[in-house]
């Protein structure tokens, strides 16, 4: 009886991913990352294999990408800092923004060319990391939205992302 139970979870965790069990598989594995390289901007970041690439903006700022069971997304882009803000300006702005929008943040860390500020969106979690040029002209973003119950499979995914954004 024990084993035919641990059959049937291991079943539903792996060959039904839209089983309530698949918040318990790994998303992606590790070495399942694909480099997306920006040559307008001159930026790359490890994105998940898997991950659908959608069609290009005209302006090639950068890319979005959706998990294959279409609830999670990566997005990735840059533009030019035309307002001339630092990282400490847009970050303020950032939360105003989110909390304006009743978005909770529950996690910020800044530094002198980048900030990160995480939190819950209704029932998604989001991740967001903002980059700036050394020369304070381009500004990067990484956005990771995913639902909250199945924050453990996407932890990797946005170590991963986030880790490897950087400017070449």
């Amino acid at each position: 009886m024990r084993y035919c139970l641990c059959t049937c979870v291991i079943f539903l965790c792996v060959l039904c991913p839209l089983s309530p069990f698949s918040a318990l598989v790994p998303i992606v594995e590790a070495s399942d990352f694909s480099l997306y390289a920006n040559t307008r901007f001159g930026y790359e970041v490890l994105v998940p294999a898997a991950f659908l690439p959608q069609e290009a903006p005209t302006n090639n700022d950068g890319r979005q990408f959706l998990a294959p069971d279409g609830k999670g997304s990566l997005a990735v882009f840059a533009f030019y800092n035309a307002l001339e803000m630092t990282p400490s300006t847009l970050l303020q702005e950032r939360m105003a923004e989110l909390r304006s929008e009743g978005v909770e943040i529950t996690y910020k860390a800044a530094k002198d060319f980048w900030f990160v500020l995480s939190g819950i969106d209704g029932g998604e979690i989001f991740y967001e990391k903002v980059l700036f040029s050394r020369d304070g002209e381009t500004i990067l973003t990484l956005l990771v939205r995913y639902p909250a119950v199945q924050k453990d499979g996407y932890e990797r995914i946005v170590t991963q992302a986030s880790r490897s954004l950087a400017f070449r």
